[in-house]
C-alpha cells in the first residue's frame, strides 16, 4: 500500500423512492461492483471488508437509561433512507474516497456517506467468523437526549461526504446521508452465536449509557 494509507467509512444505504432492482439489474450491479473492486486495486486503494446489512426490519436498539436495559426492535432514528450495508476504505484522501465512491453500482441506488476514521482507529482485513458465529454491525449513535461528549472511532458528522447518482448525474454533498438529531460516531463489528450474545456485550458497551447501540446482522458471504 502507500506510506500515508487513510481509511474511510462507507455507509451504503438504501433510498425507499427508487424502485427495487430486477434480479437482472441486481445481476448488473454485481458484475459492475466487480469492476469497481478491480479499478480500486488498479489505481492503488483496497476495500478491506465490507458487507451488506440485513434489512432495517432486522434490526435491534439497545440503549440502558436509569440503570435499565431497553432493547427495542427497528433502527436507531425513524429516516428514509436506512443503512443497508457498509465496507472500509484504503485510500489516499477524501477526495479520492468520494471520486472512488461516485463510481460505486450503489451510489445509482441509494446514496454512500463516506466517513474518515478517527486517527488511531486500527483497520486491516477480517476473516470470516468463526463456526457457530454470526457477524454483526454494531453502530454506535449519539443521542441528544443525554448530555454527554461522545467519542467514537469515525470523524464527526461534519467530516461526512454523501454521495448519490442521479440520471447519470454526480452529487457530493457535506453531512452524513441523513439529517437526524440522531448520528452515527462509530461502529464495531461482533462475532457471535445469537443475538442475545450481542445484545449482552452491547449492554456492557460505555456507550449504551450514553447514546444508542444499533445492532444489525451481516449477511453471510454467498447468501441471497
Amino acid at each position: 500500500m502507500f506510506d500515508e494509507a487513510m481509511h474511510y467509512l462507507q455507509i451504503l444505504t438504501v433510498d425507499p423512492d427508487l424502485a427495487p432492482a430486477t434480479p437482472e439489474e441486481q445481476r448488473e450491479a454485481m458484475d459492475a461492483l466487480g469492476v469497481w473492486l478491480d479499478g480500486l486495486d488498479a489505481a492503488g486503494a483496497s476495500l478491506l471488508h465490507g458487507s451488506r446489512t440485513r434489512p432495517p426490519e432486522d434490526a435491534t436498539t439497545i440503549r440502558i437509561r436509569d440503570g435499565q436495559l431497553i432493547v427495542t426492535d427497528g433502527p436507531y432514528a425513524e429516516t428514509k433512507e436506512q443503512v443497508g450495508g457498509y465496507g472500509v476504505v484504503e485510500c489516499r484522501s477524501l477526495d479520492t474516497a468520494v471520486r472512488w465512491e461516485s463510481r460505486h453500482p450503489h451510489a445509482r441506488m441509494g446514496s454512500v456517506e463516506v466517513r474518515p476514521l478517527s486517527g488511531g482507529t486500527r483497520a486491516g482485513r477480517l476473516p470470516e467468523p468463526g463456526p457457530g458465529k454470526a457477524r454483526y454491525l454494531l453502530l454506535v449513535c449519539t443521542d441528544p437526549a443525554v448530555d454527554s461528549r461522545v467519542t467514537g472511532n469515525l470523524e464527526p458528522p461534519a467530516s461526512a461526504r454523501t454521495v448519490r447518482v442521479r440520471q447519470e448525474r454526480v452529487i457530493v454533498s457535506d453531512g452524513p446521508f441523513a439529517d437526524t438529531k440522531e448520528q452515527i460516531a462509530g461502529f464495531d463489528l461482533l462475532d457471535c452465536a445469537d443475538l442475545d450474545e450481542v445484545i449482552e456485550i452491547a449492554a456492557r458497551h460505555p456507550m449504551a449509557r450514553a447514546g444508542i447501540l444499533e445492532v444489525r446482522p451481516l449477511w453471510r458471504h454467498g447468501e441471497d
